[in-house]
């Protein structure tokens, strides 16, 4: 199973990674990651691999993993319109 360009940024945006996330989640640089993302480049058999494994937990976890990207699921929790990393350090 290949995956498009597209679905490697859908599944990334269902975690709820932002590029450099995945990247550091991979093992690869951010750069890679764009590449993928835009058609520029297919993902290595070993990162497939990954990938197929990812999308699995989120379908296995759909439930609990919505559309949204976690940061934005956190701004609703918090009834918040706007958040910085450091928010997110903060016990609430």
């Amino acid at each position: 199973m290949s995956f498009t360009n597209q679905e490697i940024r859908t599944l990334r945006q269902r975690l709820g990674w932002s590029i450099a996330e995945m990247a550091r989640q991979l093992g690869c640089s951010s750069e890679l990651i764009c590449k993928w993302e835009t058609g520029g480049l297919l993902p290595s058999s070993e990162v497939l691999n990954q990938l197929r494994y990812l999308k699995s937990h989120v379908e296995n976890n759909s439930e609990q993993m919505s559309q949204k990207p976690a940061l934005e699921r956190e701004m609703e929790s918090r009834r918040v319109g706007q958040m910085t990393h450091r928010d997110l350090l903060k016990d609430n």
